[in-house]
């Protein structure tokens, strides 16, 4: 949480008056400090939350991925072994890519996924930008007309 902190008044107010407003303005500060505060707190938990969702749900998709591809993988086993020894070389070829891409999605995990995003923001600062500003537009740009329907509805 960021500390704002606030100027005490000085021991000789220049009047009673200036004395209570600069008190009033203190307190009002500090009510907005701490409100933005709790609206801070409030944010870190959402994303945190959001986080935690997304996470459960890449670790789900991946765990069926990787049963998918060894379903595939099983299928193109028993198929190339009913025809020629040339077929049934490239679907043992086949089978054994779709088993090491299993085990790469099994392997692979969100908290890697970011770890190996950190490593590419740092080592391309510039165009890291340039993406995320480009993801900040495709989303603001696919929001706008559901934010414009809903004032619309709103309104009317």
């Amino acid at each position: 949480m960021i500390a704002i902190r606030i100027p005490q008044p000085r021991a000789e107010p220049l009047g009673p008056q200036n004395g209570r407003y600069i008190l009033t303005i203190m307190n009002t500060l500090t009510e907005t400090a701490s409100a933005i505060g709790d609206k801070m707190s409030e944010a870190k938990e959402t994303v945190e939350e959001i986080a935690r969702s997304a996470g459960k749900k890449l670790d789900a998709g991946r765990d069926e991925t990787a049963d998918r591809l060894r379903s595939a993988a099983s299928s193109v086993r028993t198929t190339g072994r009913h025809g020629s020894e040339t077929i049934d070389r490239i679907a043992k070829g086949t089978a054994d890519k779709l088993d090491s891409a299993a085990a790469y999605v099994d392997d692979c995990s969100v908290s890697g996924v970011f770890a190996g995003l950190r490593q590419f923001v740092r080592r391309h600062p510039a165009g890291s930008l340039v993406a995320a500003a480009a993801v900040g537009f495709v989303v603001g740009s696919a929001l706008r007309p559901a934010t414009h329907a809903r004032a619309k509805t709103g309104a009317s």
